[in-house]
């Protein structure tokens, strides 16, 4: 059979045409995963990491390394006296370290934590370190027991976890950092092998027995855990951002983040208990509050932690955030 030109260069139109359409199909379905792939090659040149540290970091805008801060803890030392003066606090520890340059301020920086609140960001810190050689750790699901005790209902969370119904470790994590989750903390610390929780205190070289329930940590001890995420010397690149990144969607607001302009980064985290102390012969229940985080200030990232007590709850929130603003300006004003 015979066929014409212009026959020809119809079919030969049509069959581009039907290629194109099938190619464009083709583009329309990888591009998701093209487009995810390029954004995050952009994003790593441009500096993808937002809470880990940089490698400029340590210097000023000149290109000049950071330059020594004047003294100021007296001014919280005003500040804490004034309030344990009037009794609105019981007892306070404040730890501040410049991360640009290493220069510390201690105030009874030795105080001691009590235990229940100490470990949620270490086993975080666990977690990772874990699925940094089994990636699908945190994709294994983990089951609250029907009918086991309820916890509190974490501040800031869309819902309680619900019992009989599977959580991956990973939002758990997230839930346990985030929102200070006592049921996702249980169920994550009941599913870790003992040694390696324990291997993260030894390799950090934290004086700390995460088994016995009567052991302490000072203000100043657990430093060492937001050190090694901002400088990512413990776990990966990519699992110290995610571990501050997960510390920096804490729903508790009122503390360091008050005390600190809106558009700042924190990656801190928060807790609460009841405590007793013996005072004059007679026992008493205090709140503890603690928070820890580092605070991202342009041009001086600083580590801060703040512990107080007293029957005040809302003072010792206050305490915290207005001790927060004091360094944060001091540091505004030397920068």
């Amino acid at each position: 059979m015979t066929m014409s030109r212009s026959h020809l260069m119809t079919l030969l139109l049509g069959a581009l045409a039907l290629g194109f359409f099938i190619g464009s199909g083709m583009v329309g379905l990888l591009s998701p995963l093209q487009t995810e792939r390029s954004d995050e090659i952009a994003l790593t040149r441009e500096g993808a990491f937002r809470f880990i540290r940089t490698s400029t970091e340590t210097n000023n805008a000149a290109g000049q390394p950071a330059k020594e801060l004047k003294p100021f803890r007296y001014k919280i030392n005003d500040l804490l006296d004034e309030r344990l003066h009037t009794g609105v606090v019981a007892s306070a520890a404040v730890y501040f370290r410049d991360l640009n340059n290493g220069n510390w301020i201690g105030i009874n920086e030795r105080e001691i934590f009590s235990s229940k609140i100490l470990l949620k960001l270490p086993l975080m810190i666990a977690y990772f370190k874990w699925a940094e050689s089994n990636p699908l750790v945190l994709r294994r699901t983990l089951t609250l027991a029907a009918g086991a005790p309820g916890e509190r209902v974490p501040e800031g969370s869309p819902s309680p976890i619900e019992p009989g119904k599977p959580s991956s470790v990973n939002d758990l994590i997230f839930r346990m950092i985030a929102y200070d989750d006592d049921s996702a903390y249980t169920l994550l610390r009941a599913n870790i092998p003992n040694q390696r929780l324990d291997r993260v205190f030894k390799d950090l070289n934290v004086e700390y027995n995460p088994r016995d329930e009567a052991d302490s940590l000072s203000v100043r001890g657990y430093a060492s855990f937001y050190r090694v995420l901002f400088n990512s010397s413990y776990l990966s690149e990519e699992m110290s951002e995610k571990a501050l990144r997960y510390l920096s969607k804490s729903s508790f607001r009122a503390g360091m983040a008050s005390g600190i302009p809106a558009n700042i980064d924190i990656a801190s985290k928060f807790g609460k208990r009841l405590v007793t102390v013996a005072e004059h012969g007679e026992e008493r229940e205090l709140y503890q509050l603690h928070e820890y985080g580092i605070i991202y200030h342009p041009h001086r990232p600083f580590l801060l932690g703040i512990m107080v007590r007293g029957d005040d709850e809302s003072a010792l929130v206050k305490t915290i955030r207005d001790i927060t603003r004091l360094v944060y300006d001091e540091l505004d004003q030397q920068s």
